[in-house]
């Protein structure tokens, strides 16, 4: 009986769990990628199944880092059946009005770093720079990649178009701009400052030099399509201000490498999101979501 149980519940969150990565690779690989600028589609096809495994390991970390959260001693009930009982019970608050609370905990402590600013507010500006250009960053791909492959918004695709020079350009070298300050701050603070109380550990310097060379290598591949006079980089090429300033010391024979480098900068950046469930990233946001979900837990108990 008790063997059957515990079939049931992995066989209620894993059907479920690995149905929604399939469904979300399948969305992935189906895409049509026509607005995408490299001319060589071979490299395409080898970013797209580099994407494809990273965007898996991302939700398997995920859900590997909330199954440990949900061991503890004393516990009867197995980290499968706690955690979908959160989730039910998540479900059910929001359901009832508590999802303007969950939300303002998650902007507060979680994007806004509230406490943080509290006790330095140097190190908030730091993590606000490489955090909410991050999450900033985010939001604009899903936003240009929904309105490019899906609704073929053409104000998005027009090399004159209003969304293609305020999101595509000037957003996307905005929000980077903002990483590149935060994580510039962070390796000269780890670095050359190196305070007392900031212990400098392997994953730490990892996380600052992977982040930073995403984000530099971004602005290169938009240096070298400027300087390259790559279609999407030819026109207006004072909104891409950050990459612009790149092409002024590049020749225009570094177009010739465009491809290639758009696959180096593409492969990095799926490492990145693999490697997020890793790394601290993840829990700078995932922390106040389980608090919240305590906090949620502990009242049902106090009611009960």
């Amino acid at each position: 009986m008790a063997t059957d149980r515990y079939l049931s519940e992995r066989a209620t969150l894993y059907v479920p769990f690995f149905s929604f990565i399939a469904l979300l690779c399948a969305v992935i690989l189906l895409l049509p990628y026509e607005t995408v600028y490299i001319r060589d589609r071979t490299y395409l096809s080898l970013f797209l199944v580099v994407i494809v495994l990273s965007v898996a390991v991302f939700f398997l970390g995920t859900l590997y880092n909330f199954l440990m959260w949900m061991r503890g001693k004393g516990l009867t009930t197995t980290p499968e059946r706690r955690l979908i009982g959160f989730a039910k019970l998540a479900i059910i608050s929001l359901a009832h009005g508590r999802l303007l609370r969950a939300t303002r905990t998650l902007l507060k402590d979680a994007l806004y770093l509230s406490k943080l600013k509290e006790r330095s507010v140097s190190r908030w500006f730091m993590h606000l720079m490489i955090l909410g250009g991050f999450i900033l960053m985010f939001i604009l791909d899903l936003i240009v990649t929904f309105s490019l492959d899906i609704l073929r918004y053409q104000p998005m695709i027009d090399e004159t178009g209003w969304a293609k020079l305020w999101l595509r350009d000037f957003g996307f070298d905005l929000v980077g701009l903002m990483m590149l300050i935060g994580l510039i701050m962070a390796a000269i603070r780890r670095s050359i400052l190196k305070p007392k109380i900031v212990r400098t550990e392997l994953p730490d310097a990892a996380s600052i030099l992977f982040l930073l060379a995403v984000v530099l290598g971004g602005f290169i591949l938009e240096g070298m399509g400027i300087a390259g006079g790559i279609p999407g980089h030819d026109q207006n090429v004072e909104y891409s201000f950050v990459g612009y300033a790149f092409s002024l010391v590049m020749p225009a024979s570094s177009g010739d490498w465009y491809d290639a480098a758009w696959l180096v900068h593409g492969v990095m950046s799926a490492l990145l999101i693999a490697y997020i469930p890793f790394s601290k990233l993840f829990h700078m946001i995932a922390t106040p979501i389980a608090i919240e979900l305590e906090r949620l837990m502990t009242d049902k108990e106090g009611s009960a």
